[in-house]
């Protein structure tokens, strides 16, 4: 399958180069034109490319997944379009070509770009009333606009990723099931164990069982990482000149305006995602079972000071600005809450938001049974009541009618009533402090299973900001609904 996008992607690659090694032969002013500066946003682009299968052909290529989206499409191909020209337009001034300008009618904002390119070369066919330092000094400026454009092309393509890349979170594990890291599932469980050594068996073997599927999902997200973006990094591999790059920005432009596939057969260097194996890729590094102080979330990547940036945990292009916005996608990527209820009817259901797992619990298992038959004692589980009436009033029921009875027997538990934690059995006094205090159990357990990154260790001078983050300040609208619900059965 041939892909337009994967081309356009292998001549800006080129461009790159050529534009890297034109720098690095120039010793005439180039403004912010740097070699390091253009190196940065080759490394970016990579980043972008990698990150989104923009290189790649088959059914895992951007080609194939914008099939039916002709208008992010038309988006993506205009960027790459305008990102070719940037580069050729570069590499041309510094090499003191004069630059083709009927290609460029594809807005005013490069219009105005090529506007200023023109006055300069027409200024230099009468350089005898030009001095050097003036000349010098234009190169420069059109450089440096240049180069701004680039990267403004970029950002654009990163920030459009955004809407392009985000799976339904129901979805995350559909894939993942191929990726084996079941060799982890004992020693997550003896984890859970060393650190909760009174919790249930039952609930310690779910809480170690979910630690391991969140390894499965970041290693199956790595993997496949690796696989879109094999063959970025290989220089070898593009054999394109000035001619090729020049050709590309001519001719391919008439194939994305009229929005036809190309015809000519892509290079070799387009890698093609259905024939690619994971063979050979390198291991996640995961954090060993360490009890030196509580495990917090890395600090948020220097990338997001440029914009959107890559995630080095799930691999998607993100917007995070700050540490709360992070600290909400890591824990997004988490999903650390599970329910622990050793009896739950789905113990396999994980929760992104402290606010939704609360919200199970009071409606399935933050509840109470009172004897009908007027005892004072109080019932936690739809058992207990069950093995009550039928050791105590066995004489007074109808066996065929004891579920329907132990259903009138339930009542939600007041919202102010004592529990105790079911991992270390600490008494709490009502369900927020419960919500609080279980929550920031699950949310340090979850973090075991984040791959090491390089300078993740974070400066702990957040002791509770996870705990704050993940509360979402909207546990007051379940509690209150909860409360509703109670006054509605009573009356």
């Amino acid at each position: 399958m041939n892909s337009v996008i994967a081309t356009w992607v292998r001549g800006s690659l080129d461009g790159f180069r050529l534009l890297c090694t034109a720098l690095e032969l120039d010793f005439d002013p180039v403004g912010d034109m740097t070699v390091p500066r253009v190196k940065d946003e080759l490394a970016r682009f990579k980043v972008w490319a990698g990150n989104i299968g923009a290189a790649r052909t088959g059914r895992s290529s951007l080609e194939y997944r914008l099939r039916d989206s002709s208008n992010i499409r038309k988006q993506v191909l205009k960027l790459l379009e305008d990102l070719v020209e940037l580069l050729q337009d570069a590499h041309s001034i510094l090499k003191g070509d004069p630059i083709q300008l009927e290609d460029h009618n594809q807005g005013a904002e490069w219009r105005e770009i090529m506007d200023g390119v023109e006055m300069f070369y027409n200024a230099e066919a009468d350089a005898d009333s030009l001095d050097l330092e003036d000349v010098n000094t234009n190169r420069e400026t059109e450089l440096s606009q240049i180069f701004t454009d680039i990267k403004e092309v970029v950002d654009c393509l990163f920030r459009l990723s955004v809407s392009i890349r985000n799976p339904a979170p129901h979805d995350r594990f559909r894939q993942s099931t191929k990726t084996d890291t079941s060799h982890h599932e004992p020693f997550d469980i003896l984890h859970v164990r060393e650190k909760f050594p009174v919790s249930d068996e039952v609930v310690a073997k779910r809480l170690g069982r979910a630690i391991s599927l969140r390894r499965q999902y970041f290693k199956y997200r790595e993997l496949h990482r690796q696989k879109l973006g094999h063959g970025l990094d290989d220089d070898d591999t593009s054999k394109m000149d000035e001619a090729g790059i020049s050709t590309i920005a001519s001719s391919v432009p008439k194939h994305l305006k009229e929005g036809e596939s190309a015809n000519e057969q892509t290079t070799q260097t387009v890698l093609d995602d259905d024939q690619s194996s994971e063979a050979g890729l390198s291991q996640t590094s995961f954090a060993s079972s360490s009890t030196a102080g509580k495990r917090r979330v890395p600090p948020l990547p220097e990338q997001a000071e440029k914009g959107p940036f890559e995630c080095p945990f799930c691999y998607m292009i993100i917007s995070a600005t700050t540490t709360r916005t992070w600290k909400h996608h890591v824990f997004g990527d988490l999903r650390p809450y599970v329910c622990l209820s050793p009896s739950c009817p789905t113990p396999g259901q994980d929760f992104e938001r402290r606010h939704h797992w609360i919200q199970h619990v009071l409606q399935h298992h933050w509840r109470t049974w009172s004897c009908s038959f007027g005892c004072i004692q109080n019932f936690q589980s739809d058992q207990s009541i069950k093995d009550h009436l039928t050791t105590t009033h066995s004489n007074a029921i109808d066996e065929a009618r004891l579920d329907t009875l132990v259903q009138l027997s339930e009542r939600p538990k007041p919202l102010d009533a004592a529990s105790t934690c079911p991992l270390c059995l600490q008494s709490l006094s009502s369900v927020k402090e419960y919500q609080r205090h279980v929550g920031r159990h699950q949310e340090e357990l979850a973090l075991f299973a984040l791959p090491n990154i390089e300078g993740g260790e974070d400066d702990g001078s957040e002791e509770s900001d996870e705990s704050k983050v993940s509360e979402d300040i909207e546990e007051p609208e379940v509690l209150k609904e909860q409360e509703q619900e109670m006054t509605s059965e009573v009356c």
